[in-house]
Formats: structure tokens, C-alpha cells, sequence
């Protein structure tokens, strides 16, 4: 994302806090930005498609970070999944992103309001997956049940009514709920005490039909249609991953590596929604493979 690109986004962030939402028009962010209504819509086609730039930029820097600690340390690790568990909080922290939540909770835009939701569900969907790494495959029926109980103690913990100004970090608070979680899970697991469906959390992701076959394709056709218009760095980028995926038994830690950069380079680029679309495939074949 170009410096300018993101100054109008940070400029449009700190009037959806200060003015709110739904308050804050188009032509108040272009002004407080000092640019040109063609650039902005050059950018965005809308004041939702700017809000959900903002948190979708949000959500793939916790997703990078998060991959990024997970190269260091064993899957089981449960200090290296409560540094995870805490990264998303400290980034929503740094970009004032709970403001936004509340005020986008309290409109009616449909678009927004889903993009929340399908945000909410994905972190449980995560969340109760790491929870099985952590604490084994014996706790996977509860493990939907737990990634709730977690979330819901991690927010009421933080509320301003709760938290006052007892200095509580980020990393502190999850440690507690780690631990709390700790004591209960085993228990849950062997009483079969479960309340919440798992079901319901998986059905809006579907990674079965996701094959190493199927990405290498994908990879193929994106760098043969488009390989006369790609930068250099694109061509380098996806030659490399290509040709890692066509050895018998890919580098996995070096795939990892690699994919940290995917998003960034196609940024700017036309084809950047197709390569977002690829990398969480890519993503995909990566974690599966031993």
C-alpha cells in the first residue's frame, strides 16, 4: 500500500473515532486528507469499501504476524500461541480499531456489519483449532465451547468498567485466560460438556476440496496469463514458489518464509484481489504439509 493510499485511510480511521461512522462522509475524509475526489474514489469506490480496507488491512497484519511466530517455535507451544493469541490485540489496540467495531454494531449496513461477523467467526474457527494443537485432539468437541469462553473473558476483562486502570497488558490478560482455560478444558473434554454446535463454525470454511494440485494450477494460470504485464519482483516471486511446489517434497519453513512477502508485492498491483484469493489457498497446502 502506497504511503499516500494509506494516509487517507488513517485520516478516514480517525474521523470514523472522532466524529463516528456513520457521521463522517466522503467528502469530510477528502478534505481532512487534502486530496482530489478522484483520487479517493480512485482508491475507493465507497466510505464502506475505505472501512473495510481499513480492517482488512488489520486482519492480514495478525494473520502475517501470527504465521510469522508460528515459523519459530512447535505448533504445541503454549507460550508462542498466547504471543498469537495476544497479537491481534495489541494490533487492534495500536490502530484504535474497537471504536469502529461499536459504531459499525450499531448501523445498518448490512456489508459491514457481515464483514464483523465473518471476522468473529473466523478467530473461534482459529482459535478452537489452536486449542486442539495445545491441548490434543481429545478436547476438539470442546474445543468451539472453549475458543467462545476465551473471547468472552478476554473482551469483558477489557471493558473500560472492568479494566479501569489496573495497567493490565495485553500478554497479562491472555496468560489468565490461558490459564483458566487450562483448568477447564480436560474436564470439559472428558465430561463431553459441549453447548455450542463446532458445526456451525466450519461450514462457511471449506478447505477439503483444497489440493496441492489445485493451487499449482491456480499458480500456473495466474503466471501465464499475466506474466507479460508482472513486475519483475511478481515474476521472481511466483517462479520461486513454483518451482518449490513442483519438487516432490517442498521446503515447507521456506515456503513460509516466502509467503510472508505474497500479499505485500501484489499490493498495488490489478491483480491483487486474485493473488489474496491464492495466498489463503496457498496458505492452505503450506500448513498441510509434514
Amino acid at each position: 500500500m502506497n504511503n499516500r493510499k494509506r494516509n487517507v485511510l488513517l485520516t478516514a480511521q480517525r474521523l470514523f473515532i472522532e466524529k463516528g461512522y456513520i457521521s463522517t462522509s466522503v467528502q469530510d475524509i477528502i478534505d481532512e486528507a487534502k486530496i482530489s475526489k478522484g483520487t479517493f474514489y480512485n482508491y475507493f469506490s465507497s466510505k464502506n469499501e475505505c472501512v473495510i480496507a481499513i480492517i482488512e488491512d488489520a486482519k492480514e497484519e495478525v494473520e502475517l504476524k501470527r504465521r510469522k511466530l508460528l515459523l519459530q517455535l512447535d505448533i504445541s507451544e503454549k507460550d508462542m500461541f498466547i504471543e498469537q493469541l495476544s497479537v491481534r490485540l495489541e494490533v487492534y489496540r495500536e490502530r484504535n480499531l474497537i471504536p469502529i467495531f461499536i459504531a459499525i454494531f450499531h448501523t445498518r449496513e448490512s456489508e459491514l456489519r457481515d464483514l464483523v461477523k465473518i471476522g468473529h467467526e473466523d478467530e473461534i474457527f482459529w482459535l478452537s483449532k489452536r486449542l486442539v494443537d495445545i491441548f490434543g485432539e481429545q478436547t476438539k468437541e470442546v474445543s468451539v465451547d472453549c475458543a467462545i469462553l476465551m473471547l468472552g473473558m478476554i473482551q469483558q476483562i477489557q471493558h473500560p468498567w472492568t479494566a479501569k486502570s489496573k495497567g493490565i497488558t495485553e500478554k497479562q490478560l491472555v496468560q489468565f485466560v490461558m490459564r483458566r482455560i487450562e483448568s477447564l478444558i480436560y474436564d470439559m473434554a472428558n465430561e463431553k460438556d459441549s453447548l455450542v454446535d463446532a458445526r456451525y463454525y466450519e461450514k462457511h470454511i471449506d478447505e477439503a476440496h483444497i489440493t496441492k494440485e489445485l493451487v499449482l494450477q491456480q499458480l500456473k494460470d495466474l503466471y501465464e496469463q499475466n506474466k507479460e504485464e508482472l513486475q519483475t519482483n511478481e515474476l521472481q516471486l511466483l517462479e520461486f514458489v513454483l518451482d518449490e511446489f513442483n519438487l516432490e517434497h517442498p521446503r515447507k519453513f521456506l515456503l513460509a518464509t516466502v509467503m510472508q512477502t505474497f500479499s505485500t508485492v501484489f499490493k498495488e498491483s490489478s491483480l491483487y484481489p486474485q493473488s489474496k484469493a491464492l495466498s489463503t489457498n496457498l496458505w492452505k497446502v503450506i500448513d498441510s504439509i509434514s
